[in-house]
C-alpha cells in the first residue's frame, strides 16, 4: 500500500504523489460516464479508491488520503480489518450463497443473535434486508401489516434511502422525488426539532422543553388534530439524529416525551438507525442515548462494514408477518453475514465504542476551539464519530454552501477526504472509520483548519459538490 515512513515505520499519510485527480483517476472518471447513469450518485470527489487500510485510502495513482467520510458512515471498522478478512475469505471458500427465505444460514442466525442482544428492544426478533432503503421499506410493511392503518408520520429533513418506499417517506431534498410521482401515498412530514435551525426560531440549546413542547403541541393542536387521524396512523419514522439533513441532535428528552404521546394514540415509533447505528454514536445504538425503547429500529450500512446488510429489529409482536413477504434471495447470505459477524465481534472485542467516544470528544473538543476563532463555523455538534459543523456568513446563521464546498475542496487537495452536505448544502460531515486514532483525527483536523484558512483567504477555485 503506502510507503513506509524510515522513522515510524507506519504508512505516510496523507501523502499526495500527483495533484488530484491524478491521470488513472480521470480516465477512469471518464469511462464511467459513458456507461454509467448519473442517477447513481452524487460524486462529491473524484476519487477512485484502490485499497485501503484503517481509516486511509489510496487511490489509483498513489495518493493517501485521511477518510472523514467512511463511504457514507459505512465502513465502520476501516479497510481491510483482517479479521474481517479472514471471515470473509474462509466463509466464501465454504459457501458463497444459500436463501434463508427457503432454508437456514448459521451466519445469519449468528448475527440476528447478537442484534437482537444489543438492540435497545426486549424480546426483539430480526427481519434482513440489503440496504437501508430497503430496510426502510421493511419498516413501512412491518408498522402497516402490525396495525393495519395506512397512515406514516415522518420529518422533514429524513434522507431514508432510494427505494420507491425510502422515497415515499423522505423529505431531505425535493429534487429525490422529481419525476417520480406517484409515490407511496399517506405520508405526513413534520419538522424536526433542530435547537440551532427551527421554524419556531427557538434556541434549543438554552431552551431545550420549550422546543419539545412547541413540537409536541404542533403534533397534537395540528397534525393530529387537523391534518391525519391519529387512529389511523401506524407508525412515525424517525433518525434519532438526523444524518444527511446535517447531523441534528434533538434535545435529550425529545423522544422520551414523543414516545408518551404516541403511545397514548397507540402510534408506533420506529428509529431509522442505518446511520446512526452499530456504534457510530459511542453506543450500539443512537437510541440509547435517549433512553427511549423505539417499537421498530432499522439498521444498515456499518453492521457489515458497508458490505450490503440491513434489517429491522422489532419488538416480537409486530413482526409475525405473512410468510415470505419480507423475502430477499440475496439478503444475509453467508459471505455478507460472516463480515457482519466479523464486524460485530470486533466492536466488541476491540473496545471500539470506547474509541468512538474518545476520538469523538477529540473531534468535538477541536472543532469548538475552531469555532471560537473562525465565526463561519455557526455551530458544532454530534456523538461519538457523527459529527457535524455548520458554515455561516460571518455575523448571522445565513447558510454558506459555496464557502462549504470550497472548505471541503481545499481538504481533498491536501489529502483528506471531508465531505459537506446538509439541508442547505452547508455543513461539514466528519463521519470517519469507527477505528480511527487520535493521531489520525488530529492530522485530519489540522487539514481541515488549513482549508478553512485557504478558503476564506480566497485561495480556493473549486468546490465540492453536494445533493441539491
Amino acid at each position: 500500500m503506502a510507503s513506509k515512513s524510515e522513522k515510524s515505520g507506519k504508512p505516510e499519510y496523507p501523502k499526495l504523489v500527483t495533484a488530484p485527480p491524478g491521470p488513472k483517476a480521470k480516465e477512469l472518471i471518464a469511462r464511467e460516464k459513458k456507461v454509467v447513469s448519473q442517477g447513481l450518485g452524487v460524486k462529491l470527489f473524484p476519487v477512485v479508491p484502490e485499497r485501503g487500510y484503517g481509516a486511509l485510502i489510496e487511490d489509483v495513482d498513489g495518493n493517501v488520503f485521511i477518510d472523514f467520510l467512511a463511504g457514507a458512515a459505512a465502513a465502520s471498522t476501516g479497510y481491510a480489518h483482517p479479521k474481517l478478512v479472514k471471515e470473509v475469505q474462509e466463509q466464501v471458500a465454504k459457501i458463497q450463497h444459500s436463501m434463508i427465505g427457503y432454508t437456514y444460514s448459521k451466519r445469519a442466525i449468528e448475527v440476528a443473535e447478537i442484534l437482537a442482544e444489543k438492540a435497545p428492544i426486549r424480546d426483539a426478533r430480526v427481519l434482513f434486508g440489503l440496504s437501508g432503503s430497503d430496510a426502510m421499506d421493511l419498516t413501512m410493511k412491518v408498522a402497516r401489516f402490525a396495525t393495519r392503518k395506512p397512515w406514516f408520520i415522518a420529518f422533514i429533513g429524513a434522507y431514508h434511502g432510494q427505494t420507491y418506499g425510502a422515497t415515499s417517506i423522505a423529505a431531505f431534498q425535493s429534487s429525490q422525488k422529481r419525476g417520480f410521482s406517484p409515490l407511496v401515498p399517506n405520508v405526513v412530514w413534520v419538522p424536526y426539532p433542530n435547537p440551532y435551525r427551527n421554524p419556531w426560531g427557538i434556541n434549543g440549546y438554552e431552551e431545550p422543553d420549550e422546543l419539545i413542547n412547541r413540537f409536541l403541541d404542533y403534533l397534537e393542536g395540528y397534525i393530529l388534530a387537523h391534518v391525519v387521524p391519529p387512529d389511523e396512523v401506524s407508525v412515525l419514522i424517525a433518525e434519532p439524529i438526523q444524518g444527511d439533513a446535517g447531523i441534528v441532535v434533538p434535545p435529550e428528552g425529545f423522544f422520551r416525551e414523543l414516545k408518551r404521546i404516541l403511545d397514548g394514540y397507540g402510534i408506533l415509533l420506529a428509529m431509522d438507525e442505518v446511520q446512526t447505528g452499530i456504534g457510530r454514536t459511542g453506543r450500539w445504538f443512537a437510541s440509547e442515548h435517549f433512553r427511549v425503547e423505539p417499537d421498530l429500529l432499522a439498521f444498515g450500512k456499518g453492521v457489515a462494514s458497508g458490505m450490503g446488510l440491513s434489517g429491522v429489529i422489532g419488538k416480537a409482536e409486530l413482526m409475525e408477518m405473512t410468510s415470505g413477504s419480507a423475502l430477499l434471495t440475496p439478503a444475509a447470505n453467508p459471505v455478507i453475514s460472516a463480515a457482519a459477524y466479523a464486524t460485530l465481534r470486533i466492536i466488541e472485542e476491540e473496545n471500539i465504542l470506547e474509541n468512538v467516544r474518545k476520538v469523538g470528544a477529540f473531534i468535538m473538543k477541536r472543532l469548538r476551539e475552531m469555532q471560537e476563532k473562525h465565526e463561519v463555523i455557526g455551530d458544532v455538534r454530534g456523538k461519538g464519530l457523527m459529527i457535524g459543523a455548520e458554515i455561516v456568513k460571518p455575523g448571522s446563521k445565513e447558510p454558506d454552501p459555496e464557502l462549504t464546498g470550497k472548505i471541503c475542496w481545499r481538504a481533498f487537495e491536501l489529502g483528506l477526504i471531508l465531505p459537506s452536505y446538509g439541508m442547505f448544502g452547508n455543513v461539514i460531515r466528519i463521519t470517519p472509520p469507527l477505528v480511527i486514532t487520535q493521531e489520525l483525527a488530529e492530522k485530519g483536523l489540522e487539514i481541515m483548519e488549513q482549508a478553512l484558512k485557504d478558503a476564506l483567504a480566497g485561495k480556493v477555485a473549486h468546490r465540492t459538490v453536494t445533493w441539491h
